[in-house]
């Protein structure tokens, strides 16, 4: 099982390994208690499957911070937006911590539309821990979906590339026992390309059961 190892992580990212923002890596410390929604909040459910009753199941009550530099102007843009994901596939928070929400895969917690929306899975996943950049770069389809707000081009911001000569970001999971954890992602560029705007960010997640 994958130890957590946050101190590690800081020193790693105050020498340059994993460039992340300022403000996104305050806004991981504090799991964006204090923050508030710049966005409209978003609800997903799963249909559950046969013999599950309403009862079952996990739900992720998470924030999602989104900031890039917008393109050709020197400002930064930002938003952040709250949601509420039920995931019925998994008995409780326990579960879904230990097990993943199916087969091995982990899908971290995200808002449905309006955008932001993120569609990031993790595979080969072994349980709580912490899950850093080295491991997390296998996972080609992780992606930050924006549409048209304040002033950043809309579409798919790639975290992780299977191609060559192309941007490769950088992310890291935490992942609590009790379902709970935060993902801080960085160098994300809209369809992937090294050229194109490229954003950062952290989701920040509780669980219920």
């Amino acid at each position: 099982m994958i130890k957590p190892d946050r101190p590690s992580l800081a020193r790693a990212m105050r020498r340059g390994r994993l460039a992340v923002p300022a403000v996104a890596l305050a806004l991981a410390a504090s799991t964006l208690a204090a923050c508030s929604s710049a966005g409209n909040g978003g609800t997903a459910a799963v249909t559950p499957p046969p013999g599950r009753g309403p009862g079952d199941g996990a739900i992720f009550h998470g924030t999602i911070y989104v900031s890039g530099q917008v393109h050709n102007k020197p400002t930064t843009w930002h938003v952040t937006k709250t949601f509420t994901e039920r995931v019925p596939t998994v008995q409780n928070c326990t579960e879904a911590a230990k097990s993943g929400m199916a087969a091995g895969i982990f899908r971290v917690p995200s808002p449905t539309a309006p955008l932001p929306e993120a569609n990031i899975e993790v595979t080969g996943f072994r349980g709580p821990g912490t899950y850093p950049p080295q491991v997390l770069k296998h996972d080609k389809a992780d992606t930050i979906l924006l549409g048209q707000n304040g002033g950043m081009q809309s579409g798919t911001y790639i975290i992780n590339k299977a191609a060559h000569g192309v941007a490769q970001g950088k992310e890291v999971l935490f992942l609590n026992k009790d379902g709970s954890g935060e993902l801080v992602y960085s160098q994300a560029h809209l369809d992937g390309k090294a050229a194109s705007p490229a954003v950062a960010g952290l989701i920040s997640w509780s669980c219920t059961s």
